[in-house]
């Protein structure tokens, strides 16, 4: 039995594309879609159905006679439309880490259907598990282009797309698939995918917005903002700690690369201020968890991921040597406070 198609949900700044294309095309979208414009909850709850969404690019497409709404409206797609895993995507260095950063925070955006990564030969392949759920056809195409677009955004360098597979009726033009994409495109397949050329996964990324970095370093700083005052080389630490989380479990080469010394220089650094790497990983890593289990958009694995750890199993332990109770029993903590306050 496939999930309940309640929990097909599609986060509000993502819903957003499409009211943003409307108004850009010279018409009201609240008039157009007949419902207010999508506003992202302060709390991260909410979200919109994918049965809704499905609706309103059919209203879009119908209004505008324009069979191809779902290639035009994902080419507008930023990073501030994709939420938290924008930052994260934007963090990455490569393609490659790109790629698997993306299957595994795809839910905080796209908690659809799943998508998984396959490497081949001579390729990489990222396919939909539609075994449970189906989605329409508009909400395919506009996602299979949200995704190419973003990737051409940020990689530097030439992208090689070899094949574009959709589930959906085969419409009676595809020339315009195959221009966008520049690749064969096909319809009526077992699974929808997106297959690149394997020499993709080294293709480093350009350079990050900086008005997003600046958010998220500001986001940084708060949250290290409210530990106890430490030495400088301790506050640059932490900093750079809380930038290489976002890339998987940290080490102390890495920290020394970025702080343009070497790692027995950094070592000594640290044991002049009272502390070791180890403990300052644990330090960012408690204040961070503590802000992002404020966030109900994120499950506990997620949260894991984002601190660096590669199971949640191990994340829930540090928790809890850390506070005395489990990620599950703080965030069920906050969700009693906030019911008393409403």
């Amino acid at each position: 039995m496939g999930k309940p198609l309640h929990r097909k949900m599609i986060p509000e700044t993502y819903v957003q594309l499409l009211f943003e294309y409307l108004e850009a095309q010279g018409h009201d979208p609240e008039s157009v879609l007949g419902e207010p414009w999508p506003v992202p909850d302060v709390q991260g709850l909410g979200g919109m159905p994918v049965a809704h969404w499905d609706q309103l690019l059919e209203t879009a497409k119908q209004h505008l006679n324009d069979p191809l709404i779902g290639l035009h409206v994902g080419q507008t797609i930023t990073a501030r439309h994709l939420g938290i895993l924008g930052s994260v995507l934007l963090a990455c260095d490569n393609f490659g880490a790109l790629m698997q950063r993306f299957e595994r925070y795809q839910r905080l955006i796209f908690d659809v259907v799943p998508a998984s990564i396959d490497i081949g030969p001579a390729y990489i392949e990222l396919t939909w598990d539609i075994q449970d759920y189906q989605a329409g056809g508009l909400v395919d195409e506009t996602g299979r282009t949200v995704m190419v677009q973003f990737c051409r955004s940020l990689i530097r360098g030439t992208t090689s797309l070899l094949a574009v597979h959709f589930i959906h009726e085969q419409p009676a033009d595809i020339k315009p698939y195959e221009d966008y994409f520049g690749c064969p495109v096909l319809f009526e397949q077992p699974k929808p995918l997106l297959r690149f050329g394997l020499n993709m996964l080294s293709l480093p990324l350009k350079s990050p917005d900086p008005a997003l970095i600046a958010v998220l370093d500001q986001h940084a700083d708060q949250l290290l903002a409210k530990l106890p005052q430490v030495e400088e080389i301790v506050e640059q630490i932490r900093k750079h700690i809380a930038y290489l989380l976002h890339q998987g479990e940290p080490d102390i080469a890495q920290l020394a690369d970025l702080l343009c010394c070497s790692r027995r220089t950094l070592q000594r650094r640290l044991m002049e201020a009272g502390t070791s790497f180890r403990h300052e990983l644990n330090t960012v890593r408690h204040e961070l968890a503590r802000s992002y289990l404020q966030d109900p958009r994120l499950q506990i694995v997620d949260i894991a991921l984002l601190l660096g750890y590669s199971e949640h199993s191990a994340f829930t332990r540090a928790y809890k040597e850390w506070t005395g109770h489990t990620p599950q029993q703080e965030r069920e903590s906050h969700v009693k406070d906030s019911l008393k306050n409403m």
